[in-house]
């Protein structure tokens, strides 16, 4: 029996001013599976994570969470649902402590009691390295460590599905590892990840299966070291032979 999947994308098309920004996309995602997907500046893909996540409302096209199609439906809505975006979660409270900032997501998504919140924060905390840090405000954290919170945020939703846009930027090679570990940790506890990234060897370290925008379409999808030796994908968007 085929296993129907957990996200999926059918003909997804938004114009603004005329202008494809995604264009009969179209993608599914298996439970637990981790994807990723790359491509240029303008190639329109957190115009497609926007789609996905209600921020934007697609011209044709669907989305379905769980075999229920979710377009129309308010961002707050799909996040409840389980489908939860990086930058969709509110911006951080600066002056609230680290903790706090998980106490805030934790309750916004209806998911947690006061019974168990601090613990349940206690948990996040550690598992995206910060529980250091719970009892200072967010306006110390470094860029890195607000982008750890971001995602510890976003985990406080309970999400099925997270959608990581661009998680790796600014982050250094032993930055980068970190993450990495904490995804694939992520990952083992059975949130099924998409996410955006441009720096091509970190990517293909971290996803099972990748694919390539260009123009608002998909070019390329399948096996990270295969898509980006393909010529379609050179030309169009790498500009020379992969060296992984």
């Amino acid at each position: 029996m085929k296993m129907e999947p957990i996200l999926k994308a059918v003909n997804l098309t938004k114009k603004f001013g005329g202008i494809s920004a995604v264009s009969n996309f179209s993608f599914e995602l298996k439970k637990g599976e981790i994807v990723g997907l790359i491509g240029p500046n303008g190639a329109g893909k957190t115009t497609l994570f926007n789609l996905l996540t209600g921020l934007y409302r697609p011209d044709s096209g669907k989305v379905e969470l769980e075999g229920t199609n979710i377009v129309g439906l308010p961002p707050h809505k799909i996040c409840h649902k389980g489908l939860v975006k990086t930058h969709q979660i509110p911006q951080h409270f600066w002056t609230l402590t680290v903790q706090e900032n998980l106490l805030v997501a934790l309750f916004a998504s209806r998911n947690a009691s006061s019974r168990n919140a601090g613990e349940e924060c206690l948990k996040i905390l550690e598992l995206v390295g910060l529980e250091r840090y719970k009892d200072i405000p967010a306006n110390s954290l470094l860029p890195t460590q607000l982008r750890r919170l971001e995602i510890g945020r976003a985990l406080a939703t309970k999400p099925k599905v997270l959608l990581l846009d661009e998680p790796f930027a600014g982050t250094r090679e032993k930055e980068a590892e970190e993450l990495i570990n904490i995804i694939n940790e992520i990952h083992k506890r059975g949130v099924t990840i998409m996410l955006i990234e441009h720096r091509i060897g970190v990517v293909v370290k971290t996803v099972e299966k990748l694919m390539v925008m260009h123009k608002g379409e998909k070019l390329a999808e399948g096996v990270p070291q295969e898509v980006v030796r393909s010529e379609a994908v050179i030309e169009a968007y790498l500009g020379g032979e992969v060296t992984l």
